[in-house]
């Protein structure tokens, strides 16, 4: 399941960035179950900069074996921000209902 931000984090600034009303709670996308390669997020990024050419792309990489040659991947692919997050990909925002006992 993807993140979430509590609406009473969605502040003017995280508002206006995001497109949205402040105030009101937000839910970040889910992994993308269909990136099996490097070229997949190549074809992914370079479709979103089609599909949006003044929009910024970013890439959020779980730190583990091989993520520097997966970071690469993306830098070559033109991403314009590489987030490497902790061991497991969490941000520790999502919901009690997402997480697995």
């Amino acid at each position: 399941e993807g993140g979430e931000l509590p609406g009473f984090k969605v502040t003017d600034y995280i508002g206006e960035c995001r497109g949205t009303t402040p105030g009101v709670g937000l839910i970040s996308p889910p992994p993308h179950h269909d990136i099996y390669s490097i070229e997949d997020l190549a074809q992914l990024i370079h479709d979103l900069k089609c599909a949006q050419p003044t929009g910024e792309v970013s890439v959020k990489l779980v730190s583990e074996v091989g993520v520097g040659v997966i970071a690469a991947g993306a830098v070559k692919a033109k991403a314009d921000h590489i987030v490497v997050s902790g061991h497991d990909g969490g941000t520790g925002a999502a919901a009690w209902t997402g997480l697995k006992g």
